[in-house]
């Protein structure tokens, strides 16, 4: 009978969605009056679960579904993942990967969740972009169990997600965060080259009894001095593959700070960033930017064009950050 409720209250959402959608010019403090409340099942994970699996590259938007609901299943799965060179570390993750698949939904979507955990210890889902109430929508799920809700994206940006079960740094710190895209109603304009980007930090012990494997120290981590600072979960990632841009071409980022505890100053070397929003909302515009801050938990969208061929660093302009692996670069060409 659960089972039942629940597809009913989807059901609805779905319903109520088509409606809100129909006028693109709707507030949207207008639309969450017409938006039903969010409920949520837990269940026993079914027998044959099978969990997704990792995106092949973390700072690629995926599509927009051709519906008006977005499925997300994400699995916890506890993983030894390479956050730096030759750095192995034992992460808490979102579908096996640090950091979690990019989600990408647009205003008046109903962004459906399924969250299994397969990890060892229980967990959760924070969605900055949605608004639900947390003990509901947040619960912790413990292991061989299902979290099951759906709630309505009313908001434009990008958004942070990650796990909420305290202590929220050590879930954060060991790798359980990711980034969601809600497209404004019409979209972002202009056509543009389009990059996701999670900064993070992490902060590594020796894991015990072994030589070279490591975990995240929560001393550490409430002291805040990082070892390792990355886009996208490992250290220096894109100056080790740097990204391909063209000469003149809009390009789009979409930068989310998932901390746990250092800001981010978003720098693109060589040129400006000529419009920025604020969290991804277009009503937070701003113009000519040459750095943009960034708090833990928040984000921004980024545009700007090159005007000649050649390599164009991006760093967190914390520059011991960027020292610790928060820099990677754009190659562009004619």
């Amino acid at each position: 009978m659960r089972r039942i409720a629940v597809a009913v209250s989807i059901a609805t959402l779905l319903s109520a969605v088509a409606c809100s959608r129909s006028t693109e010019a709707q507030s949207p403090q207008r639309q969450s009056a017409s938006v039903p409340p969010v409920t949520a099942e837990v269940t026993t994970v079914a027998s044959g679960y099978a969990a997704p699996t990792p995106a092949a590259a973390p700072e690629a938007l995926p599509a927009l579904p051709s519906g008006n609901a977005v499925y997300v299943k994400l699995a916890l799965i506890d993983k030894t993942v390479e956050i730096a060179p030759g750095l192995k570390y034992r992460g808490w993750t979102f579908n096996g990967s640090i950091p979690g698949p990019v989600i990408h939904a647009r205003v008046g979507d109903t962004v459906d969740v399924e969250l299994t955990n397969k990890g060892m210890i229980g967990h959760s889902i924070d969605f900055h972009a949605a608004m639900a109430p947390p003990n509901i929508a947040y619960q912790t799920v413990q292991p061989g169990h299902t979290l099951h809700f759906a709630w309505v994206a009313q908001y434009p940006g990008v958004f942070m997600y990650h796990c909420g079960t305290p202590p929220v740094l050590a879930h954060i710190s060991n790798g359980m965060y990711g980034a969601i895209v809600v497209d404004p109603p019409g979209g972002w304009g202009a056509q543009a080259h389009e990059f996701v980007f999670v900064q993070s930090e992490f902060y590594p012990s020796l894991y015990p009894g072994t030589k070279d494997e490591y975990y995240g120290d929560l001393a550490k981590m409430k002291v805040g001095i990082p070892q390792v600072v990355a886009f996208n979960g490992v250290a220096f990632r894109y100056k080790l593959t740097p990204l391909q841009i063209k000469v003149g071409e809009l390009v789009r980022v979409f930068v989310v700070d998932a901390g746990p505890s250092h800001f981010s100053a978003f720098h693109v070397i060589g040129t400006i960033l000529r419009t920025t929003y604020v969290d991804g909302d277009p009503e937070n515009k701003l113009i000519g930017l040459q750095t943009v801050a960034i708090p833990p938990g928040g984000g921004a969208v980024a545009e700007f064009r090159v005007q000649q061929a050649g390599m164009y660093p991006f760093v967190t302009h914390s520059f011991g950050d960027a020292d610790d692996g928060a820099m990677g670069a754009f190659v562009a060409t004619d």
